[in-house]
Order: structure tokens, then C-alpha cells, then sequence
């Protein structure tokens, strides 16, 4: 089941980045507001500029381990300030997620995402530093079936990219 679900995600992630022109590679801490407060750890891997996939991992104060899949498209970039060595942005997309919770009570869950952003581009857009929040809204399959509670993620983080 692992195996087709990660499958299924490359594919489409493969699809939506069919003109692919750029390649980036970073890290990011993450934290998250709301009921649930995890600080974690990604590791990113960008097919383009507007198609970001994080592989995310989350330790909980009680012991609770999380690991993550977001898939996100962020088809809109604005300007906020042009300067020679780069520009800063804001970022707006949609994306999706899916959580397995290693704990005394295992759980997996999935749904939507909303990340809303600031980025640097440096160095002609071969550095990337950026902040996002993503507003998440999704379901819970195990322990039981149901409506999971909102939680916002928020990411800092940097990546480099091969144009």
C-alpha cells in the first residue's frame, strides 16, 4: 500500500512538472500551530519552481513519531521587491498531504493543504530562502475513519537550485 501511494505521488508529480526547467534540493525545520505542536525536519526535493515534494518527519513531546509526505503546487509568485542580487516573493499554492503516526495508538490521515509564503531568490535563483504556513484540513483513516483537526504547519527553510 506504501509503495503505490508513494508511486501514485511521483507520477503526478512527474505529470504536473512536465516542463521541467529547474531542479531543487534543500532542508527545512518545521513547526506546527494549532492543536498539534511538533517541531520536525524535511528533506525537499523541487522538480520546478512551482512543484515542491517534502518528506517530513515530526517528534512529538510524548514520544510521538510522525513521518510525511506533502506534495505541493505553488502556481503563484509575486514580486515584492526586485533588487540586483535577487528578488523577496510571496508565494500562494495548494498541495497535498499524507501523515503515518508511530505512537501507542498508530494513525494515518491525509488531505489538503494551503501553503501561503515569503521567498529570497539569490545568486540569479540559485539560492532559496523562504517561510511558509500551510493551513491543513484532511481525514483520519486509522484509528478509525473521521474529519482530522486543522493544524497549520509552518516551514522555514533554504534550497539550492540547478537551472
Amino acid at each position: 500500500m506504501k509503495i503505490k501511494t508513494l508511486a501514485v505521488v511521483l507520477v503526478l508529480s512527474m505529470a504536473i512538472t512536465a516542463r521541467i526547467h529547474a531542479f531543487g534540493l534543500g532542508a527545512q525545520a518545521n513547526f506546527s500551530a494549532g492543536s498539534i505542536f511538533a517541531p520536525g525536519a524535511s528533506l525537499l526535493i523541487s522538480p520546478s519552481d512551482i512543484t515542491h515534494l517534502a518528506f517530513n518527519w515530526y517528534l512529538d513531546f510524548d514520544n510521538v513519531n510522525t513521518i510525511g509526505l506533502t506534495l505541493d503546487f505553488s502556481p503563484l509568485t509575486l514580486p515584492i521587491k526586485t533588487f540586483n542580487a535577487g528578488s523577496i516573493n510571496f508565494t500562494l499554492g495548494i498541495g497535498l498531504f499524507a501523515n503515518v503516526v508511530f505512537a501507542s495508538d498508530p494513525g494515518f490521515n491525509g488531505g489538503l493543504r494551503v501553503p501561503v509564503g515569503f521567498n529570497i531568490m539569490l545568486g540569479k535563483k540559485a539560492f532559496e530562502i523562504f517561510t511558509h504556513v500551510a493551513p491543513s484540513f484532511g481525514v483520519h483513516f486509522l484509528p478509525g475513519f473521521g474529519l482530522s483537526d486543522p493544524f497549520f504547519p509552518i516551514a522555514v527553510g533554504a534550497r539550492f537550485w540547478i537551472r
